[in-house]
Order: structure tokens, then sequence, then C-alpha cells
């Protein structure tokens, strides 16, 4: 079966994800204005800019697969980071 350290990351990972999407929905149906801090930015900069375009320096991976996708490849890579040293931070001294 499971051990106890995958059944408590199954268990906060369901938790979170739950209370993101409840939060997501009250807030939808609520009809509150959910622009967030980017648009307002956005708007406050193209108020006061000059009319010039943005030019990205170097191409991210956004660019070349898309937000979703670059984001998704961006959250596999930290997982699997995250999880080569997890053991090497958390482990016990009786299990070393």
């Amino acid at each position: 079966m499971l051990d106890r350290f995958t059944k408590t990351a199954l268990v906060l990972m369901v938790v979170i994800t739950s209370i993101f999407l409840i939060g997501a929905y009250l807030g939808y149906i609520g009809g509150a204005e959910m622009e967030g801090t980017d648009a307002m930015v956005e708007e406050h900069a193209a108020s006061t800019a000059a009319n010039v375009e943005a030019v990205a320096l170097i191409l991210g991976i956004t660019d070349l697969v898309g937000e979703s996708w670059g984001f998704t490849i961006a959250g596999i890579v930290a997982g699997f980071i995250v999880g080569y040293i997890w053991t090497g931070l958390f482990r016990r001294e009786e299990d070393a």
C-alpha cells in the first residue's frame, strides 16, 4: 500500500488544490473584479509610456510552446529538482 509520506503528500495536494478551486469558483460567482495586479499595471504603463513595441531580448520557453505548456514544463522540472534534493534535506538520523 502507500507509506505515511505518500499519504500525507497526497492529502496535502488534494486539500491545497481544493482550496484553490473553491476560492476561484467563489470569486467567479461573486462577480468580483478579478482582473488582478497585472491588468492594473498594464493600464498604468500604457497610459504613461510612449508608443514603443516591446521586444524580448531572450527567447523564452513560453514563446516556443505557449504559456500553459511552458509553465507545465517548468513545474515538472522544478518537481524533479525538489524531489531529488528532498531526501537529503529531510533525512532522519536513524535512516542515515
